[in-house]
């Protein structure tokens, strides 16, 4: 059970009475205020009346006005009121629109006395500027070393009942790779015709960091886009729009040819998942449909490449060995402010889904997914970020 931080008083908005007076009863257990309302009218009146309200519980589905036109009107007139969307009829869909809409937390029913004052003390906190910075100095647990989700098996387990290089090749899937070099960490045909690799360092790794600038961690990446003109990409993009901040080409003089929001073709995507295969198939299917793909196998990785590259879209894969993709979220959006990012996972939650979607995410994506949903989530954030 979590500490109560403080006694509110809180408005019920549900057409069923019986709902209304379960969570009064419950809430006012603790020590909170309950006003009910049937329906999103007479909230509304409820709240002209007094608005001094600390938060709304508002069911999703009902006659006339549902939970989303609470929503709605709250953060017009009311906008310092959080609203809990609660429903009967649950779903990541319903979840991600909810919180689209602006609502600070969502309820399935049935839920549990616990779950409901859980649910309370966490929008609370998020709401509560003092408890904010508490709760955000606290670690998200790490997730437990899980192969894949089709084969719900930690790496130990695994290695026990075979050998620690089968799962070594097994690269966060299910299936195993004959042809993964564990000396560059990737799929590769030398390897799978000699069976070994007798350099000292990859040969496929020296190869691209010759071609590339040197990898780079967030805290050193000035991002200055000239040493003529220094300010880095985000202060720049602020101030005009990150159209223009690319357009300039890191030099301070833009190159209007290349200037263009709304540039048709070749979008720039990158594929960030530890999981090869995975991230292959994701590439391959996007490239036949016209985008531009990169891979990233780790957080940092990712981030060296989003810093020093200009990308239309990001598919961030939550578990990765090295970071929570929910972690890496935040940094990606301080840094690209306007990149739009989908939250692709094999371990789809309601929970995750709406964290994610008040972290920066665009969109949040369960695996497995056909390529028909990949491209319909992939085109749809990037139409969002150029509207």
């Amino acid at each position: 059970m979590t500490t109560q931080t403080r006694v509110m008083r809180v408005l019920v908005v549900d057409d069923e009475r019986i709902v209304c007076s379960g969570v009064e009863k419950i809430l006012s257990r603790r020590g909170h205020t309950v006003e009910q309302a049937l329906s999103v009218a007479d909230a509304v009146a409820a709240l002209e009346r007094d608005p001094a309200f600390d938060m709304i519980l508002a069911d999703l589905m009902m006659p006339q006005a549902g939970g989303l036109d609470m929503v709605r009107i709250a953060k017009t007139r009311w906008p310092g009121i959080p609203v809990v969307i609660m429903t009967g009829y649950a779903s990541i869909g319903s979840a991600i629109d909810a919180t689209r809409a602006g609502a600070a937390g969502y309820l399935p029913k049935p839920f549990t006395p616990e779950e409901l004052e859980a649910t309370i003390e966490r929008v609370s906190i998020v709401m509560t500027p003092r408890l904010a910075a508490r709760a955000a100095a606290k670690p998200l647990p790490k997730a437990k070393e899980i192969i894949d989700v089709d084969m719900p098996f930690d790496a130990a387990e695994v290695a026990a009942a075979t050998s620690p290089d089968y799962v070594k090749h097994l690269t966060r899937s299910d299936v195993a790779l004959v042809d993964f070099c564990e000396l560059g960490e990737r799929s590769c045909k030398r390897f799978k015709a000699k069976g070994a690799c007798q350099q000292p360092e990859c040969p496929l790794v020296v190869a691209e960091r010759k071609k590339k600038v040197p990898v780079v961690t967030a805290a050193q990446a000035a991002d200055f886009i000239d040493v003529d003109m220094p300010f880095s990409f985000a202060e720049v993009a602020a101030a005009t729009s990150e159209a223009y901040a690319d357009a300039l080409g890191r030099s301070d003089m833009a190159a209007a040819g290349r200037w263009n929001a709304e540039k048709a073709a070749g979008r720039k995507v990158l594929v960030v998942d530890d999981e090869v295969v995975a991230a292959n198939s994701v590439r391959r299917t996007l490239n036949r449909r016209g985008f531009r793909v990169d891979e990233a196998f780790s957080g940092r990785e990712a981030l060296n490449r989003i810093l020093n590259e200009m990308y239309d879209l990001v598919l961030l894969d939550m578990r990765m060995p090295d970071t929570n993709g929910l972690e890496l979220l935040p940094t990606i959006k301080k840094h690209r402010p306007k990149l739009p990012v989908v939250m692709v996972t094999g371990y789809a939650s309601i929970d995750t889904a709406v964290e994610a979607i008040q972290r920066g995410a665009s969109d949040y994506v369960a695996k497995p997914f056909t390529p028909e949903e990949l491209f319909s989530a992939a085109s749809k954030a990037i139409r969002r970020a150029v509207v």
